[in-house]
């Protein structure tokens, strides 16, 4: 959560006589760094209601141990729709970029795809989505 904790392993005073350098505990260690930088968060909440939402929707595609699969929901999502607007997502140019987060909303179950590390390392995309209700 912006603003609300920080994680460092040696604090700004250290910095300061190690380094001469004044750094905030939060640009030393706070959720926008470890979410952009050092990938050590996987989202970053405005505050702690939306926080808990990230983290109520990721264990919604997550097993329970490692015994069970993933658990599957119930879709009103056609899985034998056609997305005919697909056709027009993938560019004439192949050297022109394609936008994969819009290719990837148009083929998952009611096009929900939830992203984790948005912040980290843009040129890739990971998350998890539904098809058949079943999570991939």
């Amino acid at each position: 959560v912006e603003k609300a904790g920080t994680m460092f392993v040696t604090g700004p005073d250290v910095v300061k006589t190690v380094l001469g350098e004044d750094i905030s505990f939060d640009d030393l260690g706070g959720a926008m760094t470890h979410g952009t930088k050092s990938g050590v968060a996987h989202f970053v909440a405005q505050n702690e209601y939306e926080c808990m939402d990230y983290i109520k929707k990721l264990i919604s595609f997550l097993p329970q141990n490692n015994t069970e699969e993933p658990p599957k929901q119930k879709t009103d999502d056609d899985p034998n729709r056609l997305d005919h607007n697909l056709i027009n997502i993938i560019p004439d140019n192949p050297l022109q970029p394609n936008d994969m987060k819009e290719i990837i909303n148009s083929i998952v179950d009611n096009n929900e795809f939830f992203e984790i590390y948005e912040l980290f390392a843009p040129n890739i995309i990971v998350g998890y989505g539904r098809m058949n209700g079943k999570v991939v």
